[in-house]
């Protein structure tokens, strides 16, 4: 990652993860899908793994408190059923036909009603870079259906390696930070 972009990241001073990558895009594209890649993130949890559970048996005190979870993880099982009726022998043939489900699955995940605002927001934006990044068929309908998973990770349920590949993939991962981190979520109207 470039001098430029670590300074950037300190200067950023924030929590937010898309909020810095998403300004750290108008730095550098690069670094911006270096810091939203997965193997980045599998790097720093396996340092940080060492470093608080070292080799050696004895737990090294930490020198920082880790921040509290904004809501507890859900544990158990993903669901599976669809949010939308899908048929299978229609082809997806258009983003739209995508936006419905990308927001139930994405916002199942969410943290609090903000984070699903923003996601409802961000919906046309996850389903353009959705159809435009070439999935199956077999994805999109998966997709389009819009299953609440709520735990583990959407690629899992990916039916096929090449489409776990554009998933995992920088371009991609950028794609989706730059639509959740330039939307603007709609307040709520007062009669």
């Amino acid at each position: 990652m470039s001098e430029k972009a670590l300074a950037y990241i300190i200067k950023a001073d924030s929590d937010d993860m898309g909020t810095v990558i998403g300004g750290l895009n108008k730095v550098s594209e690069d670094d911006a899908a270096l810091l939203a890649s997965r193997s980045l993130r599998e790097d720093f949890d396996g340092c940080v793994s060492e470093a608080v559970l070292p080799n050696s048996g004895s737990p090294k005190a930490q020198s920082y408190t880790p921040p509290e979870a904004a809501a507890k993880p859900v544990v158990g099982k993903p669901n599976l059923k669809p949010a939308y009726p899908v048929r299978a022998d229609q082809p997806v043939s258009s983003s739209l036909e995508l936006t419905k489900g990308l927001v139930s699955m994405f916002s199942s995940y969410a943290r609090d009603e903000s984070q699903k605002k923003t996601y409802a927001a961000a919906g046309q934006c996850l389903a353009t870079s959705v159809y435009k990044a070439g999935f199956s068929q077999e994805t999109l309908h998966f997709l389009a259906g819009g299953a609440p998973l709520g735990t583990g990770s959407i690629v899992d349920h990916v039916p096929n390696d090449k489409d776990k590949a554009i998933w995992q993939s920088p371009r991609f991962t950028q794609e989706l930070v730059d639509c959740t981190a330039n939307a603007t979520p709609t307040p709520l109207s007062e009669p």
